[in-house]
């Protein structure tokens, strides 16, 4: 029961309590000195009456007429005349009590309910005087007043007497909730804080003024102060297991597993661009770089090499830089259409920076590139690479050589190709979504994840999420993708009753009217919005945290779930989101592949499991590909899991 419901449960029983009180005092007061008066008029008029007869003739029409007009102008109950020793009625007039007719009411002599009477029962005793005839005794004259009156003048004191006690309560419960209003108006920030905590937002506000409230929300914030503090130490933590398992201790870029783990995705990805390049730099000699200059100087030459390199990065981060062994270097730029400008800029930059630090016998800098078409088998294209790289070492001034490991052709060349491609498939219905279940620890369904598919509208090939998004991205027309993907979400949930997780683009995330339309969606469907679940990627909530913690206030009320997917470079930032209210975390299969055989990894991936839970967040792998690595996750302590290894 609500504050201000209490306060007017505990007026009423004030009230009532008061009222009864004041009603039995008042009440049992008013009818003593009403009695007393009846008493007194009944005397003084008995007196009166049997003087006035004594004066009159005796005869019987005389007292008769006297009789009726003194009952008619008073309230008498009965006026009798009896003999003097009170055994014979001479004469007597009276009313019957049980056809009394009560006047208006709200008038003065408005008589009382039969309740009322029974309940204050007012007592008027009869008088009694002699009537004489001359100096012998006529007759007796009893009389008594008719107690309605009275009545009715108690029953009207009563009942504003409860009038004035209801105005009063209601005045004072009107001003006593205004009141409390106003002191518990800080109390709605308090709730609000400790909603937020409850949600896995740890966030801290200004004390009020009021020091009980003050209290609770500085303890509530010391809470949430020690829960960010060791959010950001754990995350500093985890971003040096992450450090020493995937990147190389020299250079600082990937190490060679973590790095072929990223192309081996990147390959089998159904969501990553159809095409691009690895690109391997080797610097020769470095043995004999070591012997000329010393270790340290080779290791400073080792870190200037990884720098230029990534100078070359674009800031989007879906290009890849690692360090494959101790002379190769490897560049992995997905979606790149000719390799020659990338190949002419590597060897000029790598020139300036690195071969003219070197004697002139070591300036050997060759470069191989190898082209790839998604679905490319890694040993394939590491061995195209190989080949373009020992072409490009045997000529005399290692010029970057290219290799084609399985050219192919698109259904569409230019931007105007596709834009026409993607409008008829919207128009005509040919997206479509795919689907492939997420189990948990026990292997049953915690939701579907349903990657959109397109349709090619003239051959009718199949074309995923990695054909076809990067031309979307261009044509701006991700948000009309994504808007037709949340409508088949709806209706399959609606179809099959199952959890339902779809991909929402960084474009989409940013575009205001795409989340308005997605936001009216689910508030039309509210039980199918607690089914829906929704990917963003890692990226998107750091590089545009503003929309995206725009996106969580907006549609997490409504009950879906939203989590990050891809998880891998910027985990060590996770901590940074303590305010948002996370579902969970899926976790890139690059980290994943092998992990039942890479303890730097499982160490990596047991803390990250950790801090997660500490935030209220389940923590899913992707890329699961065999039995052993499934078992393994779920020893480090994983909720769910997805990828080709898994079966329901």
């Amino acid at each position: 029961m609500s504050l201000i419901k209490q306060l007017w449960l505990a007026i009423v029983v004030v009230t009532l309590a008061a009222f009864g009180i004041s009603f039995v005092v008042s009440t049992l007061s008013a009818r003593d000195y009403i009695q007393q008066e009846l008493q007194r008029k009944n005397i003084d008029n008995a007196n009166a009456l049997a003087l006035a007869m004594t004066q009159l003739p005796k005869d019987p029409t005389t007292l008769e007429l006297l009789l009726a007009a003194q009952f008619d102008n008073s309230h008498y109950e009965y006026i009798r005349l009896t003999d003097p020793t009170g055994k014979h009625t001479m004469m007597e007039r009276s009313i019957d009590t049980a056809a009394i007719v009560s006047a208006a009411p709200g008038s003065a002599d408005a008589l009382a309910p039969g309740w009322f009477r029974q309940l204050v029962p007012i007592r008027s005793a009869p008088a009694h005087s002699l009537v004489s005839d001359g100096w012998t005794p006529f007759a007796t004259l009893s009389l008594k007043s008719d107690p309605a009156f009275a009545y009715g003048s108690l029953w009207h004191g009563t009942v504003q007497l409860v009038g004035w006690f209801v105005a009063g309560a209601v005045l004072i419960g009107l001003l006593g909730t205004v009141l409390l209003r106003t002191l518990l108006r800080p109390l709605d920030k308090v709730v609000a804080q400790a909603q937020a905590i409850g949600e896995r937002r740890f966030v801290s506000i200004e004390a009020p003024a009021t020091p009980e409230f003050a209290a609770v929300v500085s303890a509530m914030n010391t809470l949430s102060t020690r829960v960010r503090t060791m959010l950001e130490e754990e995350s500093a933590r985890l971003e040096s297991l992450r450090q020493a398992a995937q990147h190389d201790p020299v250079s600082g870029l990937l190490n060679r597993e973590h790095f072929l783990a990223q192309v081996a995705e990147v390959l089998e990805s159904d969501n990553a661009p159809r095409h691009g390049a690895l690109v391997i730099v080797r610097l020769s000699h470095l043995i004999a770089v070591n012997e000329s200059l010393g270790r340290a100087a080779a290791d400073a030459l080792l870190r200037t090499l990884a720098d230029n390199l990534g100078a070359l990065l674009p800031e989007d981060g879906t290009w890849l830089l690692g360090r494959l062994n101790g002379t190769d270097f490897a560049l992995l730029a997905p979606e790149l259409d000719t390799p020659a400008p990338l190949a002419a800029a590597l060897a000029e930059r790598l020139e300036l920076a690195v071969g003219n630090h070197l004697p002139e016998a070591y300036r050997a800098l060759p470069i191989g590139i190898a082209c790839y078409q998604r679905g490319d088998t890694l040993p394939q294209l590491l061995a195209h690479a190989d080949v373009a790289l020992d072409r490009s070492e045997a000529q005399a001034d290692t010029p970057p050589q290219v290799e084609h490991v399985n050219p192919a052709t698109r259904p569409a060349t230019d931007l105007a190709g596709w834009r026409s491609l993607i409008e008829q498939a919207l128009d005509s219905g040919r997206f479509h979504l795919a689907q492939f279940p997420v189990v948990d620890r026990h292997r049953q369904i915690l939701h579907l994840e349903t990657p959109v598919r397109m349709q090619h509208p003239t051959d009718g090939i199949e074309l995923t999420a990695g054909d076809v998004l990067p031309w979307a991205t261009r044509c701006g027309l991700l948000p009309r993708i994504d808007e037709t993907v949340v409508d088949q979400a709806l209706a399959l949930i609606a179809s099959t009753r199952t959890a339902v997780c779809i991909n929402l683009s960084t474009e989409s995330m940013c575009h205001a009217p795409t989340i308005h339309h997605i936001a009216e969606q689910l508030a039309a469907q509210p039980a199918a919005a607690r089914q829906l679940s929704i990917d963003l990627p890692e990226a998107a909530a750091f590089r545009h945290a503003v929309e995206f913690r725009a996106l969580c206030r907006r549609l997490k009320p409504l009950g879906c779930r939203i989590g990050l997917e891809h998880v891998s470079a910027q985990v060590c930032r996770i901590g940074e989101l303590h305010d948002v209210g996370l579902d969970y975390l899926k976790i890139s299969a690059a980290v994943i592949r092998g992990i039942d055989t890479n303890p730097g990894n499982q160490t990596f991936l047991r803390g990250l499991a950790t801090i997660a839970h500490t935030m209220g967040m389940q923590v899913i792998a992707e890329g699961v590909a065999s039995l052993t690595e499934a078992e393994q996750l779920d020893a480090l302590g994983f909720d769910g899991l997805t990828g080709p290894g898994i079966r329901h």
